[in-house]
């Protein structure tokens, strides 16, 4: 007999498939049978070359035969970690392809981040560059592999050579059968989030997760086949890889991808291709509305842009209208698939300029208090989520524990409300994370790498406003008694040394006399800001 718990959860899943939002669709379905729709249609357009919808299954197909003729099986998971290019995107979908389990990394991390998630989800298959700047990731993943034991059974390399790591083929084998893609409800895409803890999180979404949120985002932005979108984000990255080729393909429509974020080419691009959306972080849409402020732009400009993974200021939300541009906030997380509260552009702009987003169909979002009691509506207080766009779970059982309770609710330690007409305004995070331009990382790892070096007493590090960026990373450093400050220079070398994501690395210092605790001993970073610089 089901226990009372056991039918809530079965009353609820039935709600989400008798809405439409949960169906027997695969990922790794989406573009053979989009290509079969769409033959001759273009699907993306990047650095100039146009790719069809026929052209970018051709080869998935063959990477997939390969990763197939190489011994990847389903459920082996995938290691992608690539600067945007196309090869990002093929070997992704390939994975899906075969029932693989996709795992994209952020090309920010170094061996520092990726140490761990290496040891975490141990890959059957492994793709990286060759050089990124002076980097050799290449090389850095065969020394960390064999300080972990680990032999992948594929390897690739894009954009040179390197021994025992082959090319990416656009060449089907011959007498290769693929798998069926996994089912619906079983993980397909695995991704690595920073939290409150030092090591990146690993989050498994499943095909009805991600098809549930592309229907939700579909409707709230009345988008379609005639939808053309800019992806600028990097395609490792979830919000980048929905950009890029995922929410295009579901939608039939097309996509225009660059290399990296280039403002003055952005507003050219957007001109000639025509684009009509864009999503990601702040200073995407911070960088546009002061060129169109310029005049850079005539012609045709971008006319909605979602904007989620970090603040954005009301003023910037009246200069982009403007301009011309909808901004719509929005309210999202890895964990959510994406976004899980959106505004419309035909939202009063109040409600854009100060909100973010009404609660998407099936989710459901609450603010509770200390003892997780429903609040009234519009008051303040710790945000859960629980809905079909969820997460599956994590890697690790102990953050699986933390993090739901028994009705399935998710807390994601953010802090806000939710008023009686299911809009949410995110107004602060419990757990304790820099968000920069839509990256996020822990403090927590940042303050150990630094407390690791031989002069420092303690360390706290905090968030600090960023015109451009949202927030930055500041340091509050206690010296021993026999250190002088020349400024941080040599902290910013250990950090380099330890092989730190540049990004993580603070970009103000502030030495004091100590860091306020509380009786418990807890760093009480909120009075940091009141401290006198003891070398200023």
């Amino acid at each position: 007999m089901k226990t009372a718990a056991e039918s809530a959860v079965e009353n609820r899943y039935a709600g989400y498939r008798a809405n439409g939002l949960w169906t027997d669709d695969r990922i790794g379905d989406l573009l053979p049978s989009q290509a079969a729709r769409y033959p001759d249609k273009e699907l993306f357009c990047f650095e100039g070359r146009r790719v069809t919808y026929r052209e970018f299954e051709g080869w998935t197909a063959a990477v997939a035969a390969d990763l197939i003729r190489r011994g990847i099986r389903p459920g082996d998971r995938v290691l992608v970690q690539l600067s945007n290019c196309l090869e990002a995107l093929v070997l992704q979908v390939a994975a899906f392809r075969i029932g693989a389990i996709d795992v994209p990394i952020v090309p920010i991390y170094r061996e520092h981040e990726l140490r761990r998630i290496l040891a975490d989800c141990r890959p059957a298959a492994i793709a990286v560059a060759a050089e990124v700047s002076s980097r050799r990731p290449a090389e850095e993943i065969d020394a960390l592999l064999g300080e972990l034991g680990q032999e992948p059974r594929a390897k690739y390399v894009v954009g040179g050579n390197r021994d025992g790591w082959d090319q990416v083929t656009a060449a089907r084998p011959e007498d290769v059968e693929l798998p069926e893609p996994l089912p619906a409800d079983e993980p397909a895409l695995l991704l690595y989030t920073s939290g409150t803890t030092s090591a990146p999180k690993g989050a498994l979404l499943s095909s009805q997760a991600l098809f549930a949120h592309m229907r939700n985002f579909r409707d709230a932005l009345e988008a379609g086949e005639h939808t053309v979108t800019l992806a600028a984000t990097p395609l490792s990255h979830l919000g980048g890889f929905i950009a890029g080729v995922i929410f295009p393909a579901f939608l039939g429509g097309r996509s225009v991808i660059m290399r990296g974020w280039q403002p003055d080419e952005a507003v050219t691009l957007i001109e000639q291709e025509r684009v009509n959306l864009m999503m990601g972080a702040t200073l995407f849409v911070a960088d546009l509305v002061e060129r169109y402020e310029r005049g850079l732009s005539a012609g045709h400009r971008l006319s909605t842009y979602a904007c989620a993974g970090a603040a954005i200021p009301g003023a910037l939300v009246d200069r982009a209208a403007g301009v011309g541009i909808s901004v719509v906030r929005a309210y999202g997380m890895t964990e959510t698939a994406g976004v899980c509260a959106i505004a419309a552009a035909g939202d009063p702009l109040a409600r854009r300029r100060d909100w973010d987003g009404r609660v998407l169909s099936g989710m459901e979002i609450q603010a509770v208090d200390d003892e997780r009691r429903v609040l009234p509506p519009g008051t303040s207080g710790e945000l859960r989520i629980r809905g079909p766009q969820l997460l599956s779970g994590y890697t690790d059982p102990d953050l699986n524990t933390q993090q739901f309770d028994d009705e399935g609710w998710f807390y994601p330690g953010d802090v806000g409300r939710v008023d009686t007409s299911g809009w949410v305004q995110m107004t602060g995070r419990s757990k304790d994370i820099i968000n920069r331009g839509g990256e996020k990382f822990s403090t927590m790892d940042i303050e150990i790498a630094i407390a690791s070096h031989p002069d420092i007493d303690s360390v706290a590090i905090t968030a600090y406003p960023d015109a451009r960026l949202g927030e930055a990373v500041g340091a509050w450093l206690v010296l021993k008694s026999d250190v002088t400050w020349n400024g941080p220079e040599y902290l910013i070398a250990h950090l380099e040394h330890a092989k730190l994501a540049r990004q993580k690395i603070p970009t103000q210092w502030h030495v004091v006399r100590e860091i306020p605790r509380s009786v418990t001993g807890k760093i009480q970073k909120h009075r940091l800001a009141e401290l006198d610089d003891i070398n200023s």
